[in-house]
């Protein structure tokens, strides 16, 4: 069966475990064609009958429950530990220097824009009191682009990404990773309809991405994940990469049950600058019985298993 899957391009470490098991052939090998559509830009997803399937951030599936769509969270394949940077241009050394200063983001209320507000209030700054602007910009790609641009001042972005701009002279002003912050979770999303009509096909497509879990860390399958890494970061340091693929092995759910708590936790942050997301009932969003059945049948302890992964 033929499924179209949104996916948000070069997000972070989370899109590399879709890009893994999308190039390693591991949907077809649990008998589904998945087709990946990129929703590039600021645009925010949005699940049709044609593209049912998104992996994408759970923000956008908030937000999307939130004008009354019908969809359900089934996985999310990283605990949401923050291990991203925010990365500065060379003239700001201190936080308060961030003060009148723009940042870039995806989409207001998205996970690189929740990242961006919980790293500033680490920081002991707030968007709108300190008279920072978060601007709508789109991709990493683009973000980094206007960075170096110099159109904005600095940006959330993953950890591979600001240690690449580091070696051009851009300063990490806050490591997130060492904090044990949690921001916005990667989400596999499906339609109310799609879900009903093909609960076997929507397990397949779990048990895929699980396998493309195992496949990442696995020891033997190094070179080709870190491919995936440097092709879906836009890298070309392979030191970068590397590190990236530390980062990833530290942040993966290998059992991708949803988590209610970091959820309502993404969903405060959010209500910030979306308030009408707090309508939304996380509980009813989430639908963990695919990954608790993959889980209970030991599917997923004999998928790790199998790619050598302790």
């Amino acid at each position: 069966m033929k499924i179209n899957m949104l996916c948000l391009g070069a997000v972070g470490l989370g899109s590399i475990l879709l890009a893994v098991a999308h190039r390693q052939g591991l949907f077809r090998k649990h008998g589904i064609d998945v087709q990946l559509v990129p929703v590039r830009g600021t645009q925010v997803p949005e699940l049709t009958p044609s593209n049912s399937f998104g992996y994408i951030g759970a923000p956008a599936a908030v937000m999307r429950a939130a004008e009354g769509a019908d969809l359900r969270i089934l996985a999310s394949f990283d605990t949401a530990r923050l291990s991203s940077c925010l990365i500065v241009n060379c003239g700001i050394t201190k936080p308060e220097q961030l003060r009148g200063k723009r940042l870039g983001a995806r989409v207001v209320g998205a996970a690189m824009w929740i990242q961006t507000v919980l790293a500033l209030e680490k920081l002991g700054l707030q968007p709108e009191q300190d008279q920072i602007s978060v601007a709508e910009i789109g991709d990493p790609v683009d973000v980094i682009r206007e960075l170096e641009a110099g159109r904005i001042d600095g940006a959330v972005l993953a950890r591979a990404q600001c240690e690449q701009l580091a070696s051009k002279g851009f300063s990490i002003l806050l490591d997130l990773f060492p904090l044990d912050m949690y921001g916005a979770p990667d989400a596999l999303v499906v339609t109310g309809a799609f879900l009903q009509d093909h609960p076997d096909v929507t397990e397949r497509i779990v048990a895929g991405l699980i396998e493309g879990a195992a496949f990442a860390l696995s020891p033997r399958e190094r070179p080709a994940t870190l491919e995936s890494i440097k092709s879906e970061l836009m890298l070309t340091d392979t030191v970068a990469a590397e590190r990236g693929l530390v980062e990833l092995s530290k942040v993966i759910a290998r059992k991708p049950y949803p988590s209610i708590e970091r959820l309502h936790n993404m969903q405060r942050v959010m209500s910030l600058s979306k308030p009408v997301v707090s309508g939304v009932v996380i509980e009813d969003l989430v639908d963990s019985r695919f990954v608790r059945k993959l889980d209970e049948n030991r599917f997923i302890e004999r998928t790790y298993a199998a790619y050598g992964v302790e």
